[in-house]
């Protein structure tokens, strides 16, 4: 009966001793940049949100994120972790032209907790792409967090 109460004594503080810290992560971790299409003719004309027939958007000479990808008004996706710069390609339509796009960017690691981990932040420093299609891109938020913020805006 000793033992007994031992062990249930050292595996009821071996219990108490896991902290909210360990829990599983239940805080939204994902560091997307968001992308708005926006279509004008020239400066004098409204900008306005426009939607691409058959988008496909991905890393260049590695995945395909969206493939021929139907009403889409904007992008969402991931930069690289480990670099300071990605490139993507763009075709919106499967007969149009395709735009190269290099984002160049600060990472940031922010720690959130033992049980979410690590979550990497970014600061957009500058965007350039080809111009087959594309006519420039804004940067509107710099800041890429969890938030859901637009971070850039593509005109056409």
């Amino acid at each position: 009966m000793k033992y007994f109460l031992l062990i249930a004594g050292l595996l009821l503080a071996g219990l108490t001793a896991c902290d909210d810290d360990t829990k599983v992560c239940d805080t939204d971790t994902r560091t997307a940049l968001r992308a708005a299409f926006v279509y004008f003719r020239d400066s004098t004309d409204m900008e306005r949100d426009t939607i691409f027939p058959k988008v496909t958007f991905g890393a260049l000479n590695k995945d395909t994120i969206y493939r021929r990808t139907q009403g889409l008004t904007g992008l969402q996706f991931q930069l690289d972790r480990v670099a300071d710069s990605s490139r993507f390609y763009l075709q919106t339509d499967s007969t149009a032209a395709i735009d190269t796009i290099t984002f160049r960017y600060r990472r940031q690691p922010k720690f959130v907790s033992a049980g979410c981990g690590v979550v990497m932040h970014y600061i957009l420093d500058t965007v350039f792409s080809t111009r087959k299609v594309i006519k420039s891109i804004q940067i509107d938020q710099p800041a890429i967090t969890t938030a859901n913020e637009k971070n850039v805006t593509f005109h056409f």
